[in-house]
């Protein structure tokens, strides 16, 4: 491919997801730039500063302790793929795969990461943020997507060949420049699912190019739409990842778990219409995940849910799959992934927002998958085809 074609791709590709958004919330990274001139000076200086660290140390690895850096699986990762289990971040994506020597990279601009599982973070956005200011090309995304790829290239050269490396999204701009350096050859590139795949924009089009040797996806269908759309044109492998072993129980009454997605700063509207027709006598269980980026508004969602006649929690397990789980669960989001978790798994999912409609199509089947904006008439439905059971 030329530059012209690889920036059209790169271009196409960013356009696709930033579309398929809502952006009616301001997330975290966007706070970040809110605060006062020289807070926000500080925290870029101290990204930069500690970036130049941590790039110069895998140099220094790669040259001279080339043993630490040849047996590492580098997974290049952000802080919204982990949990956090009292002040300690813990990785969430690629667990089910048990990878040994785990190297993590963070490329994020805007946050610095110390460490992951206990193991040390090594942060290179600083200098991919600073870097992109002495690119001359007219397009911000390619002046941001040419400074991500000086920097890793700059590390691919050092790095050994046939080194295992992980992404966990290939559609953003870090992603994107591995897959197009010129040491791409170099590195056994492998993604791991951390979402919904099926019908989300990136993943609609085929790529020009290889994106990755090895994709590790949730269910086969996945694996059949990967190879009718992106890879419609390279062979790849495909890898199922183990969903968590499940203790189901049955309990009376109807327990929902309500996933949060970040677009809507709080509780859906469809889902608020639902609560509002309640009472205390209801004999109904709520649990509520928040999205990993919304877990800093937990007192929003509080303020939401106390002003309606229902009792609740809030589920902080690490994968909501683990544990024991009533077997008769209804799993309710306007898009979240866990909807298709909870089909996979043989649980009632409910999507409740258009997007969800349009991403979910394949699964809506109105027996284990509905699209529904009256919650309470679908869970009658669903308690009159499970009367045994609820």
């Amino acid at each position: 491919m030329n530059q012209t074609e690889i920036k059209d791709y790169i271009l196409l590709i960013q356009k696709s997801e930033i579309n398929f958004k809502k952006i009616n919330f301001i997330s975290k990274d966007v706070l970040i730039s809110n605060n006062s001139n020289f807070k926000n000076l500080f925290l870029k200086l101290d990204l930069f500063i500690v970036s130049i660290i941590d790039i110069s140390l895998l140099i220094f690895y790669a040259l001279f302790i080339k043993k630490k850096i040849r047996e590492k699986n580098i997974v290049f990762t952000a802080k919204n793929f982990c949990t956090n289990n009292n002040g300690v971040l813990e990785d969430r994506v690629i667990k089910p795969l048990s990878l040994k020597n785990i190297l993590f990279i963070n490329s994020s601009k805007e946050i610095k990461l110390k460490k992951i599982n206990n193991k040390k973070v090594y942060n290179i956005g600083g200098v991919v943020n600073v870097l992109k200011f002495f690119l001359s090309n007219d397009n911000k995304v390619m002046n941001l997507f040419n400074s991500h790829k000086i920097v890793n290239e700059i590390i691919l050269f050092f790095f050994p060949k046939n080194i295992s490396v992980y992404v966990l999204w290939f559609y953003n701009l870090n992603s994107l420049s591995l897959i197009f350096s010129r040491f791409r050859r170099k590195i056994l590139l492998s993604e791991i699912q951390h979402g919904s795949i099926i019908n989300y924009p990136p993943y609609k089009i085929p790529s020009p190019i290889k994106i990755a040797d090895n994709f590790y996806v949730k269910n086969r269908s996945t694996i059949e739409y990967l190879k009718n759309n992106l890879n419609k044109n390279f062979e790849c492998n495909y890898f199922l990842l183990p969903y968590p072993k499940i203790n189901k129980r049955l309990k009376s009454g109807v327990h929902i778990l309500y996933a949060s997605t970040i677009e809507f700063n709080g509780l859906h509207p469809v889902f608020k219409s639902y609560l509002q027709t309640l009472n205390e006598t209801d004999n109904i269980f709520f649990k509520i995940r928040l999205h990993p980026r919304e877990k800093d508004n937990i007192n929003l969602f509080k303020k939401e849910l106390n002003s309606f006649k229902i009792s609740y929690d809030f589920d902080y397990s690490k994968n909501w799959l683990e544990g024991s789980l009533n077997y008769n669960l209804i799993v309710i989001s306007p898009w979240s992934s866990t909807l298709e978790d909870a089909y996979d798994n043989n649980f009632t999912a409910i999507t409740i927002d258009p997007v969800g409609k349009k991403r979910y199509s394949h699964l809506i089947d109105n027996k284990s998958f509905f699209y529904s904006t009256n919650i309470k008439q679908t869970i009658s439905i669903v308690r009159n085809e499970n009367k045994n059971h609820i």
